[in-house]
């Protein structure tokens, strides 16, 4: 038996754009990046999980090399996953909503066990099990990827005419969010009462939030009680301070304030840049905050670094793009210097 000592990798966050690119293998600045960080990873010193984000992306892609994308992608994390995004999420709501019933510290810090199911420090070979997740009505979510974005151009007009600060426009986004929660929890359950059970099947992930947060205190509150407390929360600071409302509201808030300064005035122009968009958010704000550091593109990079925002700076997060490949091999660089002779020996 040979003792491996403790180790513990950097956690990168690859999006989309990065592994599409790495996987065409044909521009010489990803190849050299993902080749490097493969080397990297096979000697414990990075681990790149995937997460459900990209299961979306790449099986909504129309391509015959769909597949193939997504072997390289899992194959690139070598099988570590983040957990779905909407269980990150419900730890968070939950952390934040105990803090709220008991009047407790605002500030919770990140829990890296809510973002994995395994442990991601681990030593780990070049072998694992793999599974076909369940995709769902791909068609469906294609339609609805692109109402949601047509559904967004159309308030631009809207917000064209606000005079509302940054953090104003982030209490909006949020304050919006809570109550797009209730009302489709409230739907849902109207629904149900028609005798419609299957719509409760078929409701929205998101009803899962306030349902799950009505069970606390169950036994000794009545349900208009529960429900009137839960808005409370959702109107107040500890809802806007949960890590990805806070990120992802800081997004939105972001394309507020370019809207305001005259972007995006061409509808057609407009849902052709952002139709990535949900996604871009969804993973820089669920995954982000657990990550050492995130790759995505140079568009969402600068949003992130806004001055007025400074997105994923409370969580220590580095970002990098094709923007800027020196500076992320030099932050390689800089996990090198942690190969240790103790680990170079376990790994001879």
């Amino acid at each position: 038996m040979f003792p491996l000592p403790d180790i513990r990798k950097k956690i990168i966050y690859l999006d989309q754009f990065f592994l599409s690119h790495a996987f065409r293998d044909q521009e010489r600045s990803f190849i050299d990046a993902a080749n490097r960080i493969k080397d990297m990873a096979a000697r414990q010193l990075v681990v790149c999980p995937y997460s459900s984000v990209h299961t979306d992306e790449t099986h909504l892609w129309r391509h015959e090399q769909q597949e193939n994308l997504y072997k390289f992608i899992k194959q690139t994390a070598r099988g570590y996953k983040f957990r779905e995004a909407y269980e990150i999420k419900l730890e968070q709501m939950h952390r934040l909503f105990d803090a709220f019933r008991s009047n407790s510290e605002i500030i919770q810090p990140i829990e890296e066990r809510d973002a994995f199911r395994d442990e991601i420090h681990g030593w780990d070979d070049y072998i694992w099990i793999d599974l076909r997740p369940y995709l769902g009505d791909l068609e469906a979510m294609r339609q609805g990827k692109a109402a949601a974005i047509e559904g967004l151009v159309n308030l631009f007009p809207d917000w064209a005419k606000l005079t509302t600060s940054f953090e104003e426009d982030v209490s909006m986004e949020a304050r919006g969010y809570g109550i797009s929660l209730l009302n489709q929890y409230l739907q849902m359950v109207a629904n149900v009462g028609t005798g419609n059970l299957m719509s409760y099947m078929d409701a929205p992930m998101d009803t899962m939030y306030v349902e799950s947060l009505l069970h606390c205190d169950r036994t000794t509150m009545k349900i208009d009680e529960r429900l009137r407390r839960i808005s409370a929360f959702f109107s107040s600071h500890y809802f806007t301070s949960i890590p990805n409302i806070k990120v992802s509201c800081g997004i939105f808030a972001v394309l507020r304030k370019m809207v305001k300064n005259g972007a995006y005035t061409n509808p057609i122009n407009a849902r052709r840049k952002l139709a990535g968009l949900f996604y871009d958010s969804e993973c820089i704000s669920v995954f982000g905050p657990y990550s050492d550091a995130i790759f995505i593109d140079r568009a969402m990079k600068q949003w992130c670094e806004n001055p007025e925002s400074m997105l994923l700076e409370p969580y220590d997060t580095k970002i990098f793009s094709v923007g800027n490949w020196d500076e992320f091999h030099r932050y390689l660089d800089s996990v090198e210097d942690n190969y240790t002779d103790d680990v170079r020996e376990a790994i001879n």
